[in-house]
């Protein structure tokens, strides 16, 4: 079995975490407006955070997010580990399943669960396009 470059993984799910983070950060901020100021304690901010999610599409657009970012972590992964790409965007999938389980939330939705079923095949998606592109370069 080929070796798996767990440098290239690492550096690209902490890539991929810190992408997240910020987009969600920016996303929070667009969708919330003026209902976000300076100062708010933490149960102030979880009420901005469920007003924006049921009255605002921002759910969908978190997703679309997180799914363009799997896609490029994984594709980041096997672009870093310039060797067996599929199993480097499996691998990436199956870190960012046990993530998602590990933070996974009593009041989970059908998104959450969508979003657990898709992480692999988003993230060989990633893989596939990483090799595509390192054919073309003459890399693999």
């Amino acid at each position: 079995m080929p070796r798996i470059s767990l440098h290239a993984l690492i550096t690209a799910f902490s890539s991929e975490i810190l992408v997240d983070l910020l987009v969600h950060h920016v996303v929070v901020a667009i969708f919330a407006g003026d209902l976000l100021v300076a100062g708010m304690s933490q149960d102030a901010i979880g009420e901005v955070l469920k007003t924006i999610a049921g009255t605002t599409p921002y759910l969908p657009v978190m997703f679309t997010c997180g799914s363009i970012t799997t896609v490029a972590g994984a594709w980041l992964a096997a672009r870093l580990a310039k060797r067996v790409p599929y199993y480097h965007g499996l691998a990436m999938g199956i870190i960012g399943v046990v993530f998602g389980l590990f933070f996974w939330s009593d009041q989970a939705t059908w998104l959450d669960y969508f979003g657990l079923l898709t992480t692999i095949p988003l993230s060989l998606f990633g893989a596939h396009l990483a090799r595509k592109r390192m054919l073309e370069l003459g890399i693999l």
